[in-house]
């Protein structure tokens, strides 16, 4: 993949990231293919179309904010991103790896997370070097 490319690879994923965090559905789904495919790995669901991937996005219940924390084109011409979603007073999180064709996304993978507390025995005591993030509490 060449700079160009890459960039303009990692340019379109920002825009759709952008375009799903105004509700801007029209313009999120004009940088997916008609076939574009997307699948939730933790939770076994696939999106068979451009539509189910919008309409998903659509119904999802209301009151989330989107922040993109990284986007990056990889080596093999795709393009991974991490994006963290709060809601609820919960956090999300959010690794995906995009394939682009035709400068417009043909498939999306998707490795949801949520925001936890690691068990207990996990402490600076009892493991040394370790520490939290400030944030979470």
């Amino acid at each position: 993949m060449t700079p160009d490319v890459a960039a303009d690879a990692v340019s379109t994923v920002r825009a759709f990231w952008h375009g799903l965090s105004l509700r801007d559905w029209a313009g999120a789904r004009a940088l997916l293919r008609d076939d574009a495919t997307m699948h939730w790995v933790t939770s076994g669901e696939h999106y068979d179309d451009a539509d189910a991937i919008i309409r998903v996005q659509v119904l999802y219940p209301e009151g989330w904010v989107l922040r993109v924390l990284n986007v990056d084109a990889l080596a093999d011409g795709r393009v991974h991103s991490v994006v963290e979603v709060c809601q609820d007073g919960r956090r999300y999180y959010a690794n995906s790896r995009f394939c682009l064709e035709g400068g417009r996304i043909r498939q999306i993978t998707e490795h949801w997370a949520t925001w936890e507390a690691p068990p207990a025995w996990r402490t600076a005591e009892r493991l040394g070097a370790y520490h939290r993030d400030e944030d979470a509490a």
